[in-house]
């Protein structure tokens, strides 16, 4: 192609016709010009393809991992709500009037003691964000999206730390000797009458009392906080089926 263009030229030349020649080689440039811009108009279509697949493929895969965080979440909170409950039931038998130390402490080694720590996965935004790709997300789901990430990671930092503090308390209530070893008991007065002499069950008590505290304050905020996740995943998962119909 290029040797034809320069053949014309060559014979304009060599007969003398300037102007046309100039016309002429006007002309070819424009041409040019015109499929530079047309190669460009391809490429970028192109790549605009390749993120639009990109794009679907990181939707499908955020899908995947809202709904394993939604799943995770209702789990915990089943789970929350039943250990919350069984606190509640320890704190009801002190509306008994004339309640005993040892009833005391046979309903408080009934409260559930093991509680969840949190742990969500977030592979695709990690993946968005280390490489960079966050950036071809639209920018009010984004901002969704890393909202909702920066929620989590704050509160499974404040749930695990006040976790931490409840185990610390719970091994101090398990070092006065009583915790499971109560129900034992009950048909071994002199074993009893021996533990009597050498623990304070009502420092127990106080002691648990403390953990369990702090274990039940953190279960219901967490409870809370975990519902309003669901509620988030449900408005980002619309946006995403909402994305993936219009594409």
């Amino acid at each position: 192609m290029i040797k034809f263009f320069r053949k014309i030229r060559y014979n304009l030349m060599s007969e003398n016709k300037t102007g046309k020649y100039f016309k002429y080689a006007i002309g070819e440039i424009i041409l040019v010009v015109i499929g530079i811009l047309i190669a460009l108009q391809i490429n970028n279509w192109n790549e605009s393809r390749k993120e639009q697949r990109l794009l679907q493929t990181y939707y499908k895969q955020i899908l995947e991992d809202l709904d394993e965080q939604k799943k995770y979440s209702a789990e915990t909170i089943t789970q929350l709500d039943s250990s919350i409950a069984s606190y509640e039931v320890y704190t009801k038998l002190f509306e008994t009037k004339n309640l005993t130390v040892n009833e005391a402490l046979d309903a408080l080694n009934k409260v559930e003691r093991i509680t969840p720590y949190l742990n969500f996965r977030f592979n695709t935004m990690e993946t968005l964000q280390s490489t960079g790709d966050i950036k071809i997300i639209p920018e009010d789901l984004r901002n969704k999206l890393i909202t909702h990430k920066s929620k989590l990671d704050a509160w499974t930092t404040v749930n695990n730390g006040n976790l931490n503090v409840y185990v610390t308390g719970l091994l101090k209530y398990g070092e006065k000797g009583l915790g499971t070893f109560i129900p034992r008991l009950n048909s071994q007065p002199d074993i009893k009458q021996a533990i009597d002499n050498h623990i304070n069950p009502i420092e127990t008590i106080l002691t648990a009392e403390s953990a369990f505290i702090i274990k039940i304050y953190t279960e219901k905020n967490t409870c809370n906080r975990l519902k309003q996740v669901l509620e988030n995943i449900e408005v980002m998962e619309d946006i995403i089926k909402q994305e993936l119909k219009e594409k």
